[in-house]
């Protein structure tokens, strides 16, 4: 798969503009179907008319010659194409109609990265941090004895598509596996052509098959909470809530907290979890065999 170099509103807004494009049919806007069509989807003059631009302007945008279309524009592409509220606000910041996350003044600093960190280990439920390429920059012990056996681990994206025994431990692989390439374009927004996210789609679009297709599709997805089924290779099946906690001014970091949903799931994260000292944090001694 060819991974776009462009700058935000260039070939990421034409590459977008493709895909969703494809998707939407006649029949969704009571559209005259005619004779057969050479691609699915609507035809170019057919957005353009439903949006109220014109053809050739609607060219440039899927060329990548006109990068920076107007509000009004943007929002009349939202309409012809569909969009819901989370791909309508990736469109605007494709567009640079928006404000576009990110940013080093809202990088998050050494302090409040260490105060996260205190969070994480007063937390009694399993929690990771996540910045918005699903990085993993920091989890509590549970977080760890949670994904343990899985490598590699710094990268959630990679957990998922590249660690051998992934498929086993996440029942639901396949939902899973779209959910993540979806969150992924999701939150990298207008920053996907950057070096950080170019690099990480090359490697898994190199070694994953599923990765490369779905990234393609141009699919969104955005959650604050969501139900996981884990096979854990030491306690078994797993049920959880994944609760996601934005923290607003961070470059889009997040904690994920994932909470118990049934009694069996709360007796097998009793039978994970070390012994602890009154901090929160395990008991060295306690995970030391016993000679």
């Amino acid at each position: 798969m060819q991974v776009s170099r462009g700058h935000s509103g260039g070939a990421p807004l034409a590459a977008f503009l493709r895909a969703r494009r494809s998707r939407v049919r006649p029949e969704h806007h009571r559209l005259a179907v005619g004779a057969q069509r050479q691609v699915p989807g609507l035809r170019r003059d057919e957005v353009a008319f439903l949006a109220g631009i014109s053809t050739d302007y609607y060219v440039r945008l899927e060329q990548g010659r006109e990068r920076r279309p107007s509000r009004a524009v943007v929002e009349g592409l939202c309409k012809a194409l569909l969009l819901d509220a989370v791909a309508a606000r990736h469109l605007r910041e494709l567009s640079a109609t928006g404000t576009a996350a990110g940013g080093e003044a809202n990088r998050m600093g050494t302090d409040r990265l260490e105060g996260v960190r205190r969070l994480l280990d007063s937390m009694t439920v399993p929690a990771l941090l996540v910045n918005r390429w699903l990085d993993i920059e920091d989890s509590n012990t549970l977080g760890d004895l949670l994904h343990e056996g899985l490598q590699p681990r710094d990268n959630y994206a990679r957990l998922v598509f590249l660690a051998p025994g992934a498929r086993a431990f996440f029942t639901e692989w396949p939902e899973l596996a779209r959910c993540m390439v979806a969150a992924l374009r999701a939150q990298a927004g207008s920053e996907a052509g950057a070096a950080r996210p170019t690099q990480l789609v090359r490697e898994l679009s190199a070694h994953s098959d599923v990765f490369r297709s779905v990234w393609g599709e141009h699919r969104l997805y955005e959650k604050a909470m969501d139900h996981k089924r884990f096979r854990h290779p030491r306690v078994g099946p797993l049920a959880l809530d994944q609760h996601v906690l934005e923290l607003p001014g961070s470059d889009g970091h997040r904690i994920w907290a994932f909470h118990p949903a049934d009694d069996a799931t709360s007796n097998a994260l009793l039978d994970l979890a070390p012994p602890a000292l009154p901090s929160g944090r395990p008991n060295p001694e306690a995970m030391e065999p016993t000679k």
